[in-house]
């Protein structure tokens, strides 16, 4: 076993948590609490992502409360119509948003509009380009593209 598994609360933070959706309803009610007591526990850095322009400002929001999580803004393929990519770009322009994201295709849970979630996958990586920001993606299912 490693050394510094064995001590607990770890005395160095070694957790990075690239993609999280902390303000998921499930976290409701221990949300403000886990987020105050995870860097004692490890965790260095969170990425909340947005899936639509009210989640991404909920994850701007977070990012602005909590010195050690970022910001990711974008529209998730199962949230068309959530928001628009002049939203997510003036979002995206906030000193704590270090990606474009969630952002994607998804055959598996949506299939019936895929033209749309390509022309949106497109529009936010073109944005993600001219911002100079990574993205994360979302790729469920993509198989028969």
């Amino acid at each position: 076993m490693i050394d510094y598994l064995e001590e607990y609360p770890l005395k160095e933070p070694l957790i990075f948590d690239s993609h999280a959706h902390y303000d998921d309803k499930k976290f409701e009610e221990i949300r403000d609490s886990l987020l105050e007591n995870l860097p004692q526990h490890g965790v260095c850095g969170i990425i909340n992502c947005g899936c639509d322009t009210e989640s991404s400002k909920k994850a701007l929001a977070f990012a602005e409360k909590y010195p050690y999580i970022y910001a990711a803004v974008g529209v998730h393929p199962e949230n068309i119509g959530g928001g628009t990519v002049l939203e997510i770009e003036g979002l995206a322009k906030h000193k704590k948003c270090v990606a474009i994201g969630e952002i994607g295709l998804d055959y598996y849970w949506v299939s019936d509009n895929k033209e749309e979630q390509k022309a949106l996958f497109e529009e936010q990586l073109l944005l993600a380009n001219r911002l100079r920001l990574p993205v994360i993606v979302h790729d469920l299912s993509l198989i028969h593209i």
